[in-house]
């Protein structure tokens, strides 16, 4: 077995801790989704923008937030052998949506840990935690031309709705989105 095999073998067998995030974990958490967004949004986001992400933007804002956890906002880490690889946040929705929705603002990943599952085990916990939080619907906006974003949407049993939007509010230039929802009452109903 070639060290590249056996390097996946053991990732692939790494036991993953998906819990809270608490205010300690706010440093790590700007760390991922700047380093994320760098490898993932370079097709679409203005490189500019992306260079002058800064890790430490809102810390004390989101520190405050992650000490108040909520059904408005709610963000989990997914840690493997103490390390945070991952995150997701749920929140009220951006913009109006029917009662019992909640949105996924985010989920991010550290580029090194990409094409392990992570994104697929976090999905799973932002469902059953939708689920707890007793929202019927978790409404998704992707930028359209994320194809692996998408796919790993569809893969969990999110649909696209046929919702779109443009805007340059986040980089002052166009993000063309596709809104994508899952219906988490027909979730209940299957199992």
């Amino acid at each position: 077995m070639t060290n590249e095999a056996q390097a996946l073998s053991k990732a692939e067998h790494t036991i993953t801790i998906i819990r809270p995030a608490q205010a300690a974990d706010a440093q790590a958490i700007g760390q991922i989704r700047v380093a994320a967004w760098q490898a993932a949004y370079t097709p679409f986001m203005p490189e500019d923008f992306l260079k002058a992400l800064n890790p430490a933007a809102q810390l004390e804002s989101l520190q405050a937030r992650l000490s108040a956890p909520s059904r408005d906002f709610y963000l989990a880490v997914a840690d493997q052998q103490n390390q945070s690889l991952g995150f997701y946040v749920l929140g009220k929705p951006r913009f109006e949506s029917s009662e019992n929705t909640t949105e996924l603002w985010a989920l991010n990943i550290a580029p090194h840990a990409w094409r392990r599952g992570l994104g697929f085990q976090l999905m799973q916990d932002a469902i059953i935690k939708a689920t707890h939080f007793a929202y019927q619907r978790i409404l998704v906006w992707c930028i359209s031309e994320n194809h692996a974003a998408r796919g790993l949407y569809e893969h969990c049993g999110f649909k696209n709705t046929g919702e779109t939007r443009s805007t340059t509010a986040l980089t002052g230039h166009p993000l063309h989105e596709v809104c994508y929802e899952l219906q988490l009452n027909q979730i209940k109903a299957a199992s």
